[in-house]
């Protein structure tokens, strides 16, 4: 029997994922979109014997074409034929979430069934909804649910499998318009009536998008009724329009809305409502404009504590882990070459990377919680203004914030952002955060040639990598990605306890993304590197092969007041920022620890060249985790931009930070 597919639908923040976790449990997938950088999840479950394939759709609060969301949403409802669409709805905010209800019903959709979610929140905000009434006015059926709760899910599968095998059979309600619109509506109908279209879409849903003068509908109709026709029904369109005085948009998404009001009234109704309400407290000082700052830095700082107090002891046992198993195989390999390429190569690279699991996990979950609870929106709130400024969303605080940890999960965690634009401004410039490997890196450098000012000239570097990515966020959303800044609009949700298990699925499938996506890269960059370290012989000689291509780069890099081992050191530091120092030890065949490699590199760098290794290092290339993870939440040209980007900008400051070094005589 072949597997029947479900799409959900809905706007952001109705428990959506909620109700895909309860459905799905732990067997889902998640990936891209074609085409497009939005989320795509998918996942299966059985009922009666049946197997069932359920597509969680972006969060919209419209079907028009103004988003990459809107349109994926609603190109798969219209195109992809799914046999029932689930519509999630907050049974608190019935208004605004029956908007997008009524959308899908006037597209002509009639497989529908309402998910009733937060029926426990109505009930406590004393609002009564009288289910059957609500059933009958839709003409579709309706299941009331806590999914968080469990409640309702098996009721739910029932009402789908019905739905999908014929068993139920629907009278959907269309909203209905003002006598002039309907005749307009009417009129372009008759207009349609010949075209092939009116077979494939809803003649009336064509009708109203054309009142709205949605740009894609008017593509598809002007290839089907030619341009003089379309001409003369945007002509009636703007008559219409002159008489109301407004834009056709908005007088019909204002009578849907009244419509949806008028159907409030006949299956609704208010009691007594909670005295108190913690949301309301909660934000006077969560979004206050200077409390909320505080309070903002102390929930972060309290997250980078809990992720790296349990996250670090993991992973050094995971890293020691690797350490060992490396150990132990080696002895059983004869061939040194095959030796080399598994232990040091294989193992020592890939590990390193994996044993930063329990960190990527941890982030996650830490940022599913804070998402969860509702504390994310108030972030975007308070950083709004300020991040618009160098033309990022206040949302993006959160993706840049992480990169202070790791670059790949701030970047993947990039996908939260619904518009394209801002998604792609917002990638291209993280990278410039300093995570917690370049962190080593200034911190060795710092105590090693600024005994103390270790912290002044680690602060210099911090402060320094932020304008740099605060000014190319500027530069690049004014020149590079032209398109208009997206309305800033968002719901702050109510507080809520968040649901365990729907995190750990979340985090997990988030953090399974990281070891498939930047593992295999790892992977082929370790090989190579080794390789290029080991050959013709080892590093250290003169004759390997990555002396050489230092050699080749010691011009260039004498243009910043380094020779040939930075080059070396910067090359494998693109594998992982730690690699930076480990290699001057190789080069300079130090084996007493970082003591001894202190000592013999303060006697060969002036301070000066300490400070422009440290600056290059943190805004050159970021680690090829990170280009992998650019590249599978965009494409191999924008990681190639963003890389080509970042070497062009660690270039020129570090040049001009030597030059101004010299000048001054330091």
């Amino acid at each position: 029997m072949a597997m029947k597919v479900v799409a959900l639908a809905g706007n952001p923040n109705v428990g959506k994922t909620t109700v895909f976790n309860a459905l799905t449990g732990m067997r889902q997938h998640v990936g891209n979109w074609p085409g497009v950088t939005v989320e795509k999840k998918e996942g299966v479950f059985e009922y009666e014997g049946q197997r069932f394939l359920v597509v969680d759709l972006p969060g919209t609060y419209s079907l028009t074409a103004h988003s990459v969301d809107e349109l994926v949403a609603r190109n798969f409802l219209l195109n992809s034929g799914p046999d029932v669409v689930v519509n999630v709805v907050d049974a608190t905010a019935l208004m605004r979430n029956l908007f997008l209800t009524m959308e899908i019903l006037e597209m002509g959709v009639t497989n529908v069934v309402l998910a009733l979610n937060k029926m426990d929140l109505a009930e406590k905000r004393g609002i009564r909804i009288d289910v059957k009434k609500l059933e009958t006015l839709l003409g579709i059926p309706v299941v009331p649910l806590n999914a968080k709760a469990g409640i309702g899910v098996n009721d739910l599968k029932k009402r789908i499998y019905e739905m999908a095998n014929g068993r139920i059979k629907t009278t959907p309600i269309v909203p209905k318009y003002e006598p002039d619109i309907e005749r307009e509506i009417t009129h372009i109908e008759g207009a349609l009536s010949g075209t092939g279209l009116v077979t494939k879409y809803s003649p009336r849903w064509l009708a109203v998008k054309l009142l709205q003068r949605d740009d894609e509908v008017m593509k598809l109709v002007l290839r089907h009724l030619g341009k003089e026709k379309l001409d003369e029904v945007m002509t009636h369109i703007g008559e219409i329009e002159a008489k109301y005085g407004r834009a056709m948009d908005l007088i019909i998404a204002g009578q849907k809305y009244e419509f949806v009001d008028s159907l409030m009234h006949r299956f609704i109704r208010y009691t007594s409502k909670e005295s108190s309400n913690l949301t309301d407290q909660l934000d006077r000082i969560l979004v206050h404009p200077v409390y909320g700052f505080f309070a903002l830095m102390l929930v972060f700082y309290a997250m980078f504590r809990f992720v790296f107090a349990v996250g670090l002891p993991i992973q050094g046992w995971l890293a020691a882990e690797f350490s060992d198993f490396g150990g132990w195989l080696a002895p059983h390999i004869a061939s040194g070459a095959l030796r080399g390429l598994l232990v040091d190569g294989i193992i020592g690279g890939v590990g390193a990377v994996l044993s930063f699991f329990p960190l990527v996990f941890l982030l996650f979950f830490v940022l599913a919680v804070l998402e969860d609870v509702g504390y994310m929106a108030r972030v975007a709130v308070l950083m709004e203004k300020i991040m618009r400024k160098f033309g990022l969303p206040g949302k993006s605080v959160i993706s840049l914030i992480l990169g202070f940890g790791c670059n790949v999960p701030a970047v993947m965690a990039t996908r939260t952002l619904e518009d394209e634009r801002d998604r792609l401004v917002t990638m291209f410039v993280n990278p410039f955060i300093p995570c917690s490997a370049r962190l080593s890196v200034i911190s060795f450098l710092a105590g090693a040639f600024f005994k103390g000012n270790q912290a002044l000239v680690a602060v210099s570097i911090y402060a320094l990598a932020i304008v740099v990515a605060l000014f190319s966020a500027w530069l690049i959303s004014h020149f590079v990605i032209r398109g208009e800044e997206s309305p800033f609009v968002i719901e702050l949700p109510e507080y809520l306890l968040p649901g365990w298990k729907t995190l750990l699925l979340h985090s997990w499938e988030r953090s399974k993304e990281f070891v498939k996506k930047a593992g295999t890269i790892i992977l082929i960059g370790s090989i190579f590197i080794w390789y290029l370290s080991n050959y013709p012989a080892a590093i250290g000689t003169g004759k390997s092969y990555a002396e050489r291509l230092g050699h080749i780069f010691a011009p260039y890099m004498g243009l910043m007041g380094l020779d040939w081992r930075a080059a070396v050191s910067l090359l494998f530091g693109i594998i992982a920022k730690e690699n930076v120092i480990s290699t001057y030890s190789i080069i300079y065949g130090v084996g007493g620890g970082e003591e001894a490699l202190r000592g013999a590199m303060a006697g060969l760098l002036s301070p000066l060249q300490a400070y422009v290794l440290g600056v290059v290092t943190t805004l050159y290339i970021p680690c090829i985790a990170t280009i992998g993870a650019i590249r599978a939440e965009s494409n191999w040209k924008w990681a190639a931009f963003s890389t080509a980007y970042m070497i062009t900008v660690a270039s020129a400051i570090g040049i001009l930070i030597w030059h101004i070094g010299l000048f001054l005589g330091l």
